[in-house]
């Protein structure tokens, strides 16, 4: 079983130098047959493993999100990018708690120093403003309204509010401190 490795795989990384583990939450793993019957077992116990890496000593990039790909919901009309988008926020949102719920954000005492929720992936072809992908305002504004209490990674969005970091063309940048 993947998760009995987990304590041996965290010791490694930091034996090996690593401080921040990046892990990325499948939405198709911990959601995979219908809207809101959730699992978390398992190789798919989200928060035993954050649990673990703070034994360690180590901190957490959270990475919260599905592709398109993942979602099996067809991208060739905007109906198809709306169920696409309500599922991300819906699951974005279901992680956020969980995390805020077992205290495992940093300001909560947490190895959670950053979220990131990960891009839309191909839209087939949809041309789409960026502002419009997600259902509440930019998905910086989405993220923002979770107040998770730890920056958000975001991956173009040049609109993201303080104290999230912006990510153009792969390079990180810092926007607090």
């Amino acid at each position: 079983m993947v998760n009995q490795m987990w304590p041996d795989l965290i010791k490694k990384a930091k034996d090996g130098g690593l401080d921040v583990i990046q892990t990325y939450v499948f939405w198709n793993g911990h959601e995979p047959s219908s809207p809101g019957k959730y699992n978390f077992e398992g190789r798919y116990d989200l928060v035993k493993f954050i649990k673990l890496i703070q034994e360690a000593g180590l901190y957490v990039n959270l990475l919260i999100g599905l592709t398109f790909a993942q979602s099996g919901i067809s991208g060739d009309s905007l109906f198809g990018l709306n169920m696409y988008l309500v599922a991300m926020e819906r699951f974005t949102a279901k992680i956020v708690t969980m995390m805020k719920s077992e205290e495992l954000f940093e300001p909560q005492g947490g190895p959670i120093i950053f979220s990131q929720r990960t891009s839309t992936g191909p839209l087939n072809g949809i041309s789409v403003p960026r502002e419009k992908l997600t259902l509440n305002g930019s998905p910086a504004q989405m993220a923002d309204g979770l107040k998770a209490g730890v920056p958000w990674i975001m991956c173009k969005q040049e609109d993201a509010p303080d104290p999230m970091r912006k990510s153009m063309l792969n390079k990180t940048v810092q926007l607090t401190e």
